[in-house]
């Protein structure tokens, strides 16, 4: 038979792919049903990890991408026996076109009040919290209102870290009662991992024996870059040649980061790839760095993180991040991002004490206490264990 096309990744068609799942499911199981879940990221790997153990469990995952695709996803299965688990992830996808204040309260209560149609017809939620609010909010106070009317809607809220409810507090409270908490999967298998560091560094002109520390992903204000090429200007002024600075990520517009394009673009030590990075050249970058760093201005989950730890990667993280009480310091330095000279300090002892064989061990065993099968698994049978619970409460 010939395939025209693989399942789940057209949004168009996303009802009719439910229906498929429907004809496929397992029927002489006692429970089981559809996860479906939206908005949907293609760019990283992390839903397809997080969900790669459901079908042990008897939950097919799918894609639905927006709030009346899975209306319309769980009209159809009403009335099945099945159960229907709506997942939501990111929100910023919800005020993103608001023209002003009032427009956006009016999508934010448009939003839920789709979730409560959801709801109507059976569906069982739960949203994953990935931010404490979106990086470039233009309205926070609304966009901290939507995140309290989804946490009262949902049956079950997702975190990754166990100081997600202190770290959102000042925003939204998430009931304890509601917590299923499951770790940041790493990226094991996820990328192409065959490339030795001295090839990477040859591909990508830095000399062999600099330092290197890596910001990687989206280059956008809320990752700190000023703060981070001005303290690592002062490093630099400590220690002129031993270091280097090594960037890769698409930028934004805006011109925080326009200003910090500009100063890599004329760095005598900033090495820049300033677009996305295809999947098949992400070790690139993970083999040619030393430390990868993450001095987020408002921090809570990072799959950079993740992925960097799963290449081995030491890291330096503020101390208020919500992975910081898991990461040991034989492979992670932790600084105090509100002092002047926290990030200067953390990235010279990083420098001089996570550039180890033993510290690129210690984060190969933090990544293997996270690995996408562990982390899926955990992920599968917390979800199993609630619905089988029955009611919307433990």
């Amino acid at each position: 038979m010939l395939i025209t096309r693989r399942l789940g990744q057209q949004p168009e068609l996303a009802a009719d792919d439910a229906l498929r799942a429907l004809a496929d499911h397992d029927w002489t199981r006692d429970r089981g049903g559809l996860l479906a879940y939206y908005p949907v990221s293609r760019g990283n790997p992390f839903q397809e990890l997080l969900y790669s153990r459901l079908r042990t469990v008897g939950l097919t995952p799918l894609p639905t991408y927006d709030t009346a695709t899975t209306r319309d996803v769980a009209a159809a299965v009403a009335g099945s026996g099945l159960d229907l688990v709506v997942h939501l992830h990111w929100l910023n996808f919800v005020l993103a076109k608001a023209k002003d204040e009032t427009h956006a309260r009016e999508l934010a209560k448009g939003f839920l009040d789709g979730l409560g149609e959801l709801k109507e017809l059976g569906v069982r939620l739960v949203w994953t919290v990935h931010n404490v609010l979106p990086h470039e909010t233009r309205y926070p106070e609304l966009d901290a209102e939507l995140r309290q009317g989804v946490v009262a809607a949902a049956e079950r809220v997702h975190v990754m870290s166990p100081r997600t409810r202190e770290v959102v507090a000042p925003f939204f409270d998430i009931p304890e009662e509601k917590l299923l908490s499951v770790p940041h999967p790493a990226y094991h298998d996820a990328y192409p991992s065959w490339m030795t560091r001295e090839q990477a560094r040859a591909e990508l002109g830095i000399a062999a024996g600099a330092t290197v520390f890596l910001l990687l992903g989206r280059v956008q204000p809320y990752k700190g870059l000023t703060e981070l090429l001005d303290s690592f200007d002062r490093l630099g002024a400590r220690e002129p040649g031993r270091h280097a600075l090594l960037v890769a990520g698409p930028p934004g517009r805006d011109p925080e980061t326009q200003a910090f394009q500009d100063r890599l673009l004329t760095h005598p030590t900033a090495y820049a790839a300033l677009a996305k990075i295809p999947d098949e050249e992400m070790q690139v970058y993970l083999r040619a760095a030393d430390v990868a760093v993450f001095p987020y201005r408002r921090p809570l989950n990072s799959g950079a993180l993740a992925l960097a730890l799963t290449f081995g990667l030491p890291v330096v993280v503020r101390d208020d991040t919500g992975a910081a009480p898991h990461l040991a310091s034989s492979y992670a330095v932790h600084y105090d991002g509100t002092g002047p000279d926290g990030l200067l300090d953390a990235l010279d002892l990083a420098g001089r004490r996570l550039t180890s064989p033993q510290a690129r061990a210690g984060a190969v065993q933090a990544a293997a206490r996270i690995t996408p099968a562990r982390v899926g698994g955990a992920f599968a049978a917390a979800v199993r264990a609630w619905l089988d619970s029955g009611g919307s409460t433990p």
